[in-house]
């Protein structure tokens, strides 16, 4: 692509995003409820030629890098739902996590054991600092915690890496440590398992309590599994509900799980990266007497979402995610859905509209760096010592 034909692509996705029509279900979606809330199309444009520096050729980073530098500039921090995404993707095998400001790896593939609880210092030769600050060039967030986790994300996402401006990666990308350095050869990275994860759905009892695992809203047909048989055992009305690092999906499956707690004791565990639908379930078990505790999810509850409008750019890996309503929770914790066509009255009808409501934990417990490094889960054992104590 020259210059003109990068500016046409980005110009063609904000239109897609503006007024393009989905129908979803017999529903109807015609945009994004206000893409050009903060800035005005001229404003957007002036900001477009401002911000992509001239050179002969751009290639599908440059076009994911200006898309999501666009996005920041017209929706922060209302909307971090609308983004470009990497349809195939690439990941290093490292779990990064920023503890006071510093990013630590915290867990990793057996292989490379001796390089966890080690802070980061470069990638490829570029301060971690400057790769920070590039990557929060292109990142919508709602608060400080947010923008971590996503960044804790990042770092590790080869592509998104490729697109940064100070960083040359071709075949190769070096972690400089505060102890030593890694280098991960792009084309081999199979040699590498993922680290574990939890998988979703998983049930587990202990001293009489249900851990329920939910760290997707997706799967209907597991959540259906998980509720036939949670309606088994009949002798269990103590849960834990670990929604920790759920991304959210589809609303409509947390409704069977909230409906069967409903009346138990039951504590969820939260923490920043509980976002989108997760939060909503979030919600929904604080509004049916669950107590929560961990860290508060980084992002607003009152934010745009519901990504239906969604077109791929498939010669530019590349797939794009828009907003399609505005989601408001009300002083009883009640959500409301503002669509398009309603947004602008409801925007003049409501003063405090968008203000940012954050969801408060009834009890914070973070996990430090040697929780992490040791696998000691505070949070959950809170939990069960907890419940263990009420009849």
């Amino acid at each position: 692509m020259n210059k003109k034909e990068i500016i046409n692509r980005i110009d063609e996705t904000c239109e897609f995003l503006t007024n393009g029509l989905v129908k979803i279900n017999n529903c109807i979606f015609t945009g994004h409820p206000c893409f050009y809330l903060l800035h005005s199309k001229q404003e957007f444009n002036n900001k477009l030629k401002e911000a992509i520096v001239d050179k002969e050729k751009y290639n599908k980073f440059d076009l994911y890098y200006y898309l999501s530098y666009m996005f920041k500039y017209m929706l922060h921090p209302y909307d971090c739902h609308t983004k470009a995404q990497f349809i195939d993707k690439k990941f290093l095998p490292l779990k990064i996590r920023i503890i006071n400001d510093i990013p630590y790896i915290v867990d990793c593939n057996p292989l490379l054991n001796n390089f966890k609880g080690n802070e980061i210092k470069k990638i490829n030769d570029v301060k971690i600092s400057t790769v920070i600050c590039e990557l929060e060039e292109i990142i919508c967030y709602s608060s400080e915690s947010h923008l971590k986790t996503i960044l804790e994300d990042y770092l590790t996402n080869v592509f998104i890496l490729k697109s940064l401006p100070s960083l040359t990666i071709t075949d190769s990308i070096i972690i400089k440590t505060d102890k030593n350095e890694i280098k991960f050869d792009l084309n081999n990275l199979d040699v590498y398992k993922d680290t574990s994860r939890k998988e979703n759905y998983n049930f587990d009892v202990i001293e009489n309590i249900g851990i329920i695992t939910y760290n997707s809203c997706k799967d209907k047909t597991k959540m259906e599994n998980l509720i036939h048989k949670l309606k088994t055992m009949t002798n269990i009305n103590k849960y834990v509900v670990d929604l920790r690092g759920n991304g959210g999906g589809d609303s409509s499956i947390n409704k069977e799980l909230v409906k069967f707690l409903n009346g138990k004791k039951v504590i969820t565990l939260c923490d920043e990266r509980v976002f989108s639908s997760a939060r909503m379930c979030l919600i929904d078990l604080k509004n049916i007497g669950a107590k929560v505790i961990g860290t508060s999810p980084g992002t607003s509850i009152n934010c745009f979402g519901n990504i239906v409008m969604q077109k791929e750019i498939t010669d530019m890996n590349l797939k794009i995610f828009g907003s399609a309503t505005y989601w408001y929770y009300d002083e009883n914790l009640k959500c409301h859905g503002i669509y398009k066509e309603d947004f602008k009255n409801a925007l003049q009808k409501y003063s405090n509209l968008l203000k940012p409501v954050f969801f408060q934990v009834d009890k914070e417990i973070k996990l430090t760096l040697d929780d992490y490094l040791n696998h000691n889960d505070s949070v959950m054992n809170f939990a069960i010592n907890n419940l263990k104590k009420t009849n």
